[in-house]
């Protein structure tokens, strides 16, 4: 018996691995050996099964900041996630009552897991469902005082309709100000804002900013300088220039700190042209050999996966969307054939 083939018998029979997983391999499943000698049958090649238990075992290889948990939790026959928040009172006045170390109980929006998920892509949403929850408080950590009151205008609460209806209310001219004015009125995680330097490249602005908050629940704020262009000097282009620069420092840090199995996938220290070489490795037609019985099996797991996506009552509006375009029918339209 050849070394590979050996090795398929091994891993493709192992029932501590497979016979009770929620991931199982396709018939003629084809098995790769890695760069570091190790054999693995590719995620796409594997069916999936997800239940909330086995969701809930994914979750738990998953390591990040304590203050926010991604949750599973199930309605009917539907799984989801959601990240729970354990947050201080961003709205908080100096009248609010109670101790200033309080905090509050939130739950983020539910993002949805579909049964056929590859584990990894539920990993990611995890990963996706962390970094919109952290924005979420980020935005709202911005507050800019106003005729005597204090705002938080990037938040996501105002009412978006209203702004629709009466756009003439927010999208008027500017009152220009000098950057050292504006910041006056900036508070960020409850401290004052600083401007290090500003100097016109091209036609860009580059600011420095330093954040003077040393008490930030969102640790990699405290006592944080940050940089970013602006296309113009206005103050409008500097305040939006400003938000999205802390938003990225936010996303930065769920990228260095979200771990699955102690492995931080989208970090920087991960070397990207390995993370080619390793997709190569799976997924080229030079080191996956096929069958033709695997071929059928693969194409039919592929089939059942895509058909699966389209969205249920939808066809009169994809029909639309595809005829603006000019197309009577896609390239793909055979996985859709009682949809189309």
């Amino acid at each position: 018996m050849s070394d590979k083939k050996s090795h398929i018998n091994h891993l493709l029979s192992d029932e501590q691995k497979w016979q009770h997983s929620y991931e199982q391999p396709i018939s003629y499943a084809p098995l790769v050996q890695l760069a570091n000698s190790n054999w693995v049958v590719p995620q796409h090649f594997l069916r999936y099964k997800h239940t909330l238990k086995s969701v809930n075992e994914v979750l738990e290889n998953i390591d990040f900041s304590a203050h926010f948990r991604v949750l599973a939790a199930q309605k009917d026959e539907q799984i989801y996630l959601q990240v729970a928040v354990l947050s201080p009172d961003n709205y908080k006045t100096s009248s609010y009552p109670g101790d200033s170390k309080s905090k509050k109980l939130l739950f983020g929006r539910r993002w949805l897991v579909e049964e056929n998920l590859p584990t990894s892509e539920l990993i990611q949403t995890a990963f996706l469902a962390l970094k919109i929850a952290r924005e979420h408080e980020v935005r709202e950590l911005f507050q800019l005082t106003q005729h005597d009151a204090t705002s938080t205008p990037f938040n996501n609460h105002h009412d978006l309709p209203v702004m629709a209806e009466n756009p003439e209310l927010v999208k008027g001219s500017c009152v220009q100000t000098s950057v050292n004015e504006l910041l006056k009125r900036i508070v960020f995680a409850g401290a004052n804002v600083n401007l290090q330097s500003h100097q016109q490249i091209a036609e860009q602005h580059l600011y420095t900013v330093e954040l003077l908050c040393n008490d930030c629940q969102l640790s990699e704020f405290n006592n944080k300088t940050i940089s970013f262009l602006t296309p113009d000097s206005s103050s409008n282009s500097f305040l939006h220039g400003f938000i999205a620069a802390l938003v990225a420092t936010s996303n930065e840090y769920v990228n260095e700190q979200f771990k699955y199995k102690g492995f931080a996938r989208f970090s920087k220290h991960v070397n990207v042209e390995q993370i080619g070489e390793l997709s190569i490795a799976m997924r080229s037609p030079k080191t996956v050999a096929l069958c033709s019985m695997g071929k059928q099996h693969a194409n039919q797991l592929n089939f059942e996966i895509d058909s699966s996506r389209a969205p249920q009552g939808c066809g009169q509006a994809i029909d639309g969307f595809l005829a603006a375009h000019g197309i009577k029918q896609p390239e793909n339209a055979h996985l859709y054939p009682n949809y189309l």
